[in-house]
């Protein structure tokens, strides 16, 4: 694969603008693993262009205002708003566990968002784009989508085969997006990398030339439903569609419409990072609502692949779900992050595996990077008590070494620009193995009983701390908080924005006195039940 973070804006003073956004959950029901998998591979790239010395901008939150919400809530005999701020706070308890360092939390029942959502309501009314028209079709409530009779499996939905959908015939507004067709398709013909990877761009360029319906943007106010959701403006007996609204989002956390400065400085997004379910919103609804509001399109659409629990589809009905923060607590938060970066293709369907997570936290975050960081602590510590030592002249493995470290910067930085992340942290492990190889051939407990090699022993213990320092940086997207640790124990200050480009450059810091703390990730039974 070869596309590219696109759309990167370089400001009159130099600095490039990012702008990442994730798809919002719907609050109707607490999150689980499978939720994680897009929201860390999303922090990853945030924190890489936060290295990069970018300005960055990362939002996520909830979608609220679906009606399955307000089912689920009275399902659960609890008053809507209240159950919507129980979850609210689950989903940012899951995220943070999880060290997910996003800029802005929306949530849709946020007033800002109404004005949001009613001014691009507005704006496609005033283009002659939303016309009242009679609705007449199968509508899932839990996906909020609706289908034709042929797109049903088996008379049930797509997307969700427990659930048959629900007929409905009633007046709604509509969204022309029918007229959009021809501009739609020149869009994502003259910009090959706007959707990602190449077969979901493939998926949406067939259904365009299919033939695009317009698409129902209101519901109409039913008993029982009355005040939920955002009201079509001047028209109180419609509510807007949840998806018209939800998509708004992403204008809603950069201050649109009430603050144009700060709409302007982020706008158009970078990435919005979305699942494979949900490709038609994103990649047709959205673009022509934006058109129709004359609003830049988005530079790109990564589009990741769905994750699997011991090869089961992840359902709360059948109980098979993982809590993140209880996993977090038993296994640490960068542990979660490294096995589900590590062992999950962006763009592929994955498996997640207890046994497998249990595997990887030992074999590699233990045994390869936590090992290499109390190896080398402690060989400074006990040869040249604490003092990270001048090195001598390098010799083949040290420029062996220097070379590679080199290399994985560079490529590890195009794989996370080519939305590979699972290969750039691949390759940046390649270096972890490399480094304990090293310290493997250079035996410097054999040098420090001999005399005449002291300076090669210093050179040695250098090269490894250095080596080490690099590797912190460079893992920092995906294990921020046992890079700073690695930071810590190397006597260096807090990792900086612009560490990337700055700091990666062999002898590019200054060392002075190691600190030796505990094992970054102590061996846990094999056996601990997850």
């Amino acid at each position: 694969m070869t596309y590219k973070h696109f759309g990167e804006d370089t400001d009159e003073k130099g600095s490039t603008h990012y702008y990442i956004t994730t798809a919002i959950d719907y609050p109707n029901g607490a999150p689980h693993i499978g939720h994680g998998l897009e929201k860390v591979m999303a922090d990853v790239v945030a924190r890489y262009h936060r290295l990069r010395g970018d300005d960055t901008f990362f939002s996520m939150g909830i979608d609220e205002n679906s009606l399955h919400v307000l089912l689920k809530a009275n399902e659960e005999g609890v008053e809507p708003h209240m159950w919507v701020n129980l979850m609210d706070e689950a989903f940012r308890q899951a995220w943070k566990a999880l060290d997910i360092s996003y800029d802005y939390w929306i949530r849709t029942t946020e007033e800002r968002h109404l004005r949001a959502s009613q001014e691009m309501f507005r704006r496609a009314l005033a283009k002659g784009d939303i016309y009242k028209d009679t609705y007449s079709g199968w509508y899932c409530p839990n996906c909020n989508n609706f289908y034709t009779t042929e797109e049903l499996v088996g008379g049930r939905c797509p997307n969700h085969p427990s659930l048959s959908p629900e007929w409905l015939d009633e007046e709604n507004y509509f969204f022309a997006l029918s007229r959009y067709s021809d501009r739609l398709l020149a869009h994502i013909e003259a910009n090959p990398d706007f959707i990602v990877p190449a077969t979901r761009r493939a998926e949406i360029v067939s259904l365009i030339r299919q033939g695009l319906r317009d698409f129902s943007v209101s519901r109409r106010v039913r008993p029982g439903i009355e005040g939920w959701g955002i009201p079509v403006p001047d028209d109180p007996q419609h509510v807007i569609y949840v998806w018209f609204d939800a998509l708004t989002n992403y204008l809603t956390s950069i201050g649109f419409p009430d603050d144009e400065q700060k709409f302007w400085h982020y706008w158009p997004a970078n990435a919005h990072v979305i699942g494979k379910d949900i490709t038609r919103f994103h990649c047709l609804y959205w673009p022509a609502m934006l058109m129709s509001a004359d609003l830049p399109l988005p530079s790109q659409i990564p589009v990741h692949g769905f994750m699997s629990l011991e090869n089961q589809r992840i359902s709360k009905t059948l109980g098979n779900v993982i809590d993140p923060v209880a996993l977090v607590e038993k296994v640490s938060a960068d542990a979660v992050r490294y096995y589900l970066v590590r062992t999950f293709s962006f763009a592929s369907d994955g498996d997640f595996s207890r046994a497998g997570l249990l595997r990887f936290y030992n074999d590699e975050l233990g045994n390869d990077l936590g090992n290499l960081l109390n190896r080398v602590v402690s060989m400074i510590k006990r040869y040249r008590q604490g003092s990270v030592p001048t090195p001598g002249v390098a010799g083949p493995l040290e420029l062996e070494l220097q070379a590679m470290a080199s290399a994985t910067r560079e490529k590890a930085q195009t794989a996370l620009e080519n939305w590979e992340i699972g290969q750039a942290l691949h390759t940046t492990w390649a270096l972890v193995r490399r480094v304990n190889q090293y310290i493997e051939q250079s035996e410097p407990w054999k040098l420090a009983k001999q005399k005449s090699e002291e300076q090669h022993l210093d050179t040695v213990l250098y090269s490894a701390a250095e080596a080490t320092r690099i590797l912190a940086i460079l893992l920092t997207p995906y294990i921020p908080g046992s890079s700073q640790r690695i930071y810590e124990q190397l006597g260096l200050p807090a990792l900086q924005a612009g560490t990337w480009d700055h700091d990666t450059a062999w002898g590019s810091a200054t060392f002075t006195q190691v600190v030796p703390g505990p094992l970054l990730f102590p061996r846990l039974d094999p056996d601990i039940a997850l």
